[in-house]
């Protein structure tokens, strides 16, 4: 009995994926021998498994629609277990690269137009960036300790519990555009006040070594006047009208995972919004 026939005759079942998707795993062969898993390094398996997945994805090295090879055959490529393999590819699913289709087997998600940063969890900062804008930032705080009423109501920490808190202000082009706030619930981050974070994104360290990501985030809007710290810091005076921007990303379980607040100065740049499809 040739392969195809031995094929066809397995009936119901798990798919079978190494007959079908030579290429796909060649193509996780190359990211093996290019990522080389360190079972030595602070980050889990799965994180840096799911990371040089992510990679191959946004790199088109694995495009869309394409099938992956069964979990088993990942196992064997990689040289790692099946519980890391899965949690790896639940990450992944959960940020939407992965998307699992019943009885068929696990596919590279097709893209989503993406949205503009009032619609996604997407900074300001990155849009300026993308617009060609040189955008730079000075931390003024970055330490854990105990959550303001905000940060505890935001989270639900119980007595005991802490945050890890990040301030910094944002320039555009040299001028000073958001004096912002970031807390993360301290359980969630063990060690993060020690990393260096300096010039990097917070999303970005979040996913690398601890394999946190957002899924959503929920902004407010209102109109502020800054008091004299935050006039200070930011280098206005205190009759200058600011945009209070108030976030909370997140994860993909609908847990928070981060709170942003920043006071934002719409004489640098102004907010766009770009809609469609609006029906009266």
């Amino acid at each position: 009995m040739d392969q195809l026939a031995s094929h066809s005759k397995r009936g119901r079942g798990r798919p079978r994926n190494e007959f079908e998707d030579t290429g796909s795993a060649d193509v996780f062969r190359r990211i093996a021998r290019e990522s080389r898993l360190d079972r030595s390094n602070a980050v889990p398996l799965w994180v840096q498994l799911k990371n040089a997945i992510s990679d191959a994805i946004l790199k088109k090295d694995l495009v869309p629609s394409a099938r992956l090879p069964s979990e088993q055959t990942l196992c064997e490529i990689f040289e790692i277990s099946r519980p890391v393999v899965r949690a790896a590819i639940a990450g992944l699913a959960a940020e939407g690269h992965l998307a699992r289709v019943p009885r068929k087997g696990i596919f590279v998600s097709v893209p989503r137009m993406e949205t503009n940063f009032l619609t996604s969890n997407v900074s300001v900062h990155s849009d300026l960036t993308a617009r060609g804008h040189n955008v730079t930032s000075k931390a003024f705080e970055f330490r854990r300790c105990e959550p303001d009423d905000a940060e505890r109501q935001v989270f639900g920490i119980p007595d005991g519990g802490t945050v890890v808190r990040i301030g910094r202000i944002y320039y555009s082009d040299g001028k000073a555009i958001t004096n912002t706030l970031i807390s993360l619930p301290g359980h969630r981050v063990p060690g993060f006040e020690n990393l260096d974070i300096e010039g990097q994104s917070i999303f970005q360290i979040l996913k690398e070594k601890y394999g946190l990501v957002s899924k959503r985030a929920e902004r407010w809007f209102c109109a502020a006047m800054p008091d004299a710290k935050v006039a200070q810091m930011m280098g206005i005076q205190m009759s200058v009208p600011l945009i209070s921007i108030e976030s909370i990303a997140y994860d993909p379980d609908d847990v928070p995972l981060e709170y942003y607040r920043a006071y934002y100065n719409s004489a640098v740049a102004r907010i766009h919004v770009s809609t469609t499809g609006v029906n009266n």
